[in-house]
């Protein structure tokens, strides 16, 4: 075994990603993480388009990234590591079922682009600038890797999940954020993303072959928690839900505040 490395496993939205601008502070403080020799991975349940653009016009350089709520890996340069997508003919499965609730967006997130394909809700123009209009015609010959729901019902979130159990258990699973719920690959999510990563790059033939990483992850929502528990140090936002703070360690109020103190213990 040789020496070991640091990795940060970030969240977007609601983490660094605030009215669609990132920090000074946390840009700086993501750039002096890398440049003391540490890993920086984004970690989100955006697609490979989305995180393009919530990045955009701002200096932020990553290692990795963990994608589609743990469905892909991408280096730095957004090239495919690895990805698992869900089988053909289930978004029109879902169409046909979930098209029938009276509030909802349904998405659909591809490797080369993103798709709105059903809205009840009037889904605001803030997520158009990531989703083109479109139908499930447009997505011949691309594999789909998440369905998000944009769910205009809070109350509604418990029985829609149950109702994906029901009928796609084993296929997908639900993932929540916020008012989104997003179906994934059975089996994705931030935490398996995240340890798959971490096998890639350690084991034979990986960039860190041979190396400890020591995983460290910040993030405030529900889809978050299993990217906690797989670190060995979980950290949640301040004002995160009591289910993802339980199952941290600590809390900061930033990802600048954070990255100074770990910086600072050396």
């Amino acid at each position: 075994m040789t020496g070991g490395v640091r990795m940060l496993s970030v969240d977007i939205d609601g983490t660094i990603l605030f009215d669609r601008a990132i920090s000074p502070a946390d840009v700086a403080a993501m750039r002096r993480w890398r440049e003391a020799g540490n890993l920086l991975v984004m970690n989100t349940g955006r697609s490979i388009s989305a995180l393009r653009s919530a990045l955009d016009g701002f200096d932020v350089d990553y290692d990795y990234a963990v994608l589609y709520t743990g469905a892909v890996l991408t280096d730095g340069r957004a090239g495919v590591i690895e990805a698992r997508t869900l089988p053909d003919g289930l978004i029109e499965e879902v169409l046909d079922v979930l098209g029938r609730e009276e509030r909802i967006t349904i998405f659909a997130t591809t490797l080369d682009g993103d798709l709105q394909l059903h809205d009840t809700l009037g889904s605001g123009t803030d997520l158009l600038t990531l989703f083109r209009r479109g139908t499930t015609a447009d997505l011949a010959g691309r594999a789909v890797v998440g369905i998000p729901l944009h769910l205009g019902d809070a109350a509604a979130t418990d029985r829609i999940e149950a109702e994906v159990a029901r009928r796609w258990g084993g296929v997908v699973e639900g993932a929540r954020n916020q008012d989104f719920l997003d179906l994934i690959p059975a089996g994705a999510s931030k935490g398996a993303g995240l340890r798959r990563l971490v096998d890639l790059l350690t084991g034979p033939g990986g960039a860190r072959e041979g190396e400890t990483i020591e995983t460290w992850t910040v993030g405030d929502s529900w889809n978050d928690i299993p990217m906690h528990v797989a670190a060995d140090h979980g950290v949640a936002m301040e004002g995160s839900p009591a289910e993802v703070l339980a199952v941290c360690e600590r809390r900061t109020p930033s990802v600048a505040s954070l990255v100074e103190d770990l910086l600072a213990a050396g």
